[in-house]
């Protein structure tokens, strides 16, 4: 199982603005909810990877530029150093 985390929520806020977007509007124009964004923005959720790779597209990064994203064992739900 992927866990991805996000690295830093100001500066990928930022990012967002320095594109002209309102949060609303990045939202909506990624595809996902104005509210699954915040709760990302706010670190109470975690994205799946096809919303991570949406907000990454959205920004014109790499998922990595602005995610942690590990492997964990569903077992242990310990990382699996590869």
């Amino acid at each position: 199982m992927l866990s991805i985390t996000l690295k830093d929520s100001l500066e990928t806020r930022i990012s967002i603005a320095e594109k002209g977007r309102s949060l609303r509007d990045f939202a909506k124009d990624i595809g996902i909810s104005h509210a699954y964004l915040s709760q990302i923005l706010n670190e109470k959720r975690k994205p799946s990877p096809t919303v991570a790779h949406k907000i990454a597209s959205g920004l014109e990064k790499q998922i990595e530029d602005i995610f942690l994203v590990k492997t964990v064992d569903v077992t242990t739900n310990e990382e699996v150093v590869k």
